[in-house]
């Protein structure tokens, strides 16, 4: 969750309002409320572990 936060700050140079995990399509996002500098209110989502396409990482 912080480095979402932190990526979404640095992004949109805002002003962090909330942060919240929440439940989607069966899998939790993050959830951020950033003030922007033209003083609108976004809402960013982020999946923390997206889904990889191809074959999975050999061990």
């Amino acid at each position: 969750m912080a480095d979402s936060v932190r990526r979404v700050e640095r992004q949109t140079r805002g002003e962090i309002l909330s942060a919240e995990r929440v439940p989607f399509d069966g899998r939790d996002i993050n959830r951020i409320k950033v003030l922007d500098q033209t003083g609108r209110v976004r809402v960013i989502t982020e999946d923390p572990h997206p889904q990889q396409g191809g074959r999975p990482p050999e061990q």
